[in-house]
């Protein structure tokens, strides 16, 4: 048996908002630890990994690993209809062929119960290797998502240069090219201000799920600026409709850390406080004249 709750719902809406985006369909993988999806699109460029670990929910009982395909479109129907703020509770029996989500209000005045049929997904190996990553760059999840919008633009492909002073978006097209530059902060801005809002948050006793995941930005947060930490500089190009996906994970944490290594796949990354994560993978684009 599963069941698997959560305080608040606007969690799961808002994950499975940004895992539709890249695939239709999924396997849940649950155990003890907690809930799990790994999956990629059917182009197989991009691939999606999700966590949240049992500490994430109010309630966790998972008697034995189980594996439960969905219908991401379709569970993103049925928590549209579930209220934000309504407890979800996550639930399915051995050998059932449905899982069932309940929501509740915060008076439980009202309770409402769905079943979704499980489908039978075929596994794929998708081994994530371990990368060496040689340049990683957290900023503001907020302003990750505008830049990469912004670049749609020019063109359908964003060009990244990592360098020590900073990161660079180009992109370029039949109307014209633009690029923004993000300068590095110092290191010592970056500490002490990742300092305070680490304290500030450690106060905050109820914001297990709620905190960092607004991302609208906290006061000061977006101030940091960026944390470039290079060992080599990296230039890679990615498309563009990925990014513009992946970059729904703003809704999720207020920032995101990009992870690159020469010719190989890059890492999008939101990290959900201390419960979990979604990273995204995406291959670079090869130029044909190469």
């Amino acid at each position: 048996m599963l069941e698997a709750q959560v305080q608040q719902a606007h969690l799961w809406k808002r994950l499975i908002e940004c895992i539709n985006g890249l695939v239709n369909e999924a396997n849940f993988d649950c155990n003890p630890g907690g809930l799990s999806i790994q999956a990629m699109d059917t182009s197989h460029v991009a691939l999606v990994h999700m966590l949240l670990r049992d500490d994430c929910f109010t309630k966790y009982q998972c008697e034995r690993n189980s594996v439960l395909g969905l219908n991401l479109a379709s569970l993103s129907k049925v928590l549209k209809i579930v209220e934000a703020t309504d407890s979800l509770t996550l639930r399915h029996e051995d050998d059932s062929d449905v899982v069932t989500l309940s929501s509740e209000n915060v008076d439980k005045s009202r309770k409402c119960e769905y079943q979704l049929k499980l489908l039978e997904i075929e596994a794929q190996a998708m081994g994530i290797p371990e990368m060496d990553y040689k340049s990683t760059v957290t900023l503001s999840s907020q302003e990750f998502a505008k830049i990469v919008r912004d670049m749609t633009v020019f063109g359908d492909t964003v060009t990244i240069d990592i360098q020590r002073e900073g990161v660079k978006f180009s992109s370029c097209g039949d109307v014209g090219e633009g690029y923004a530059f993000l300068r590095a902060a110092p290191d010592a801005v970056w500490r002490s201000k990742t300092e305070t809002n680490v304290k500030a948050e450690e106060d905050d006793e109820d914001a297990l799920i709620a905190r960092g995941h607004s991302g609208r930005g906290r006061e000061g947060h977006t101030a940091i600026g960026v944390d470039v930490r290079m060992q080599e500089p990296v230039t890679l190009s990615f498309a563009l409709r990925f990014m513009n996906i992946f970059a729904k994970g703003a809704t999720l944490s207020d920032r995101v850390s990009l992870k690159f290594a020469k010719e190989s796949p890059c890492m999008v990354e939101y990290s959900i406080d201390q419960v979990g994560y979604l990273r995204y993978y995406l291959a670079p684009k090869v130029d044909d004249a190469q």
